[in-house]
Formats: structure tokens, C-alpha cells, sequence
């Protein structure tokens, strides 16, 4: 068994999940991947790195199953990399929400159509 990662490298693996995530073109898998990163990651993160201020400790994780879990996400990574791709090959027409357009007038007969 591999020795259990470090901080840094639970933290790189954070960020490439981050940047796999944002290469989708679908709005929706985008997000989804991006809130089931943040999910996977927060308690081991909170567990290797405990804030100064908390009065609770945090749970600390024995070190082979952290080394079995990082060898899991690794794995994962390649999945959603792939995942990614051919989401980005086959792409379809964006979202109303992915059109962020500045509101500039009403186009009605309301209170902004008034002199």
C-alpha cells in the first residue's frame, strides 16, 4: 500500500477536479461535478487541515484508508477527464441561464417605458 498523501497532494487533486469539472460545456454537468468535488473533498480536507480556531477537533482518518480513497479519486479523475471531453465534443446549445445578458429595459409598457 502506498503511503498516505500529503496535504499538498490531496490539495492538487482537489484542484485538478476543479479545473476537470470546469471544461464542461453543459451547464448542469458542470455544476453537478463541481458540488460533488467540493462534497468528496471538504472532510478529508478538514481532517488533514484542522482551522486554528476550532475548538472541536476533526476526526482524523487512518492513514490507509486515506491512501485507499486517493487511489480511488485518482481513478475517478481519468473517468471525468474522459467524461469531459466527450461532453465538450458533443455539445449542445447553451442553457437560458448560460446567456448572461444585462437587463437594460423592460421592453413592456411598465414603469420603465414611462418619460
Amino acid at each position: 500500500m502506498p503511503p498516505a498523501p500529503t496535504l499538498k497532494e490531496v490539495q492538487s487533486l482537489y484542484s485538478a477536479f476543479q479545473n476537470t469539472s470546469n471544461r464542461f460545456t453543459s451547464y448542469n454537468f458542470h455544476n453537478y461535478f463541481l458540488r460533488r468535488t467540493h462534497l468528496a473533498f471538504k472532510p478529508i480536507l478538514e481532517s488533514l487541515s484542522p482551522s486554528a480556531g476550532s475548538e472541536i477537533q476533526a476526526k482524523q482518518i487512518d492513514p490507509t484508508e486515506l491512501s485507499k480513497w486517493f487511489s480511488e479519486q485518482q481513478k475517478e479523475l481519468e473517468i471525468i477527464k474522459r467524461a469531459a471531453e466527450v461532453n465538450r465534443m458533443f455539445q449542445g446549445p447553451k442553457l437560458v441561464v448560460e446567456h448572461a445578458r444585462p437587463i437594460t429595459a423592460g421592453g413592456g409598457s411598465g414603469a420603465e417605458a414611462s418619460p
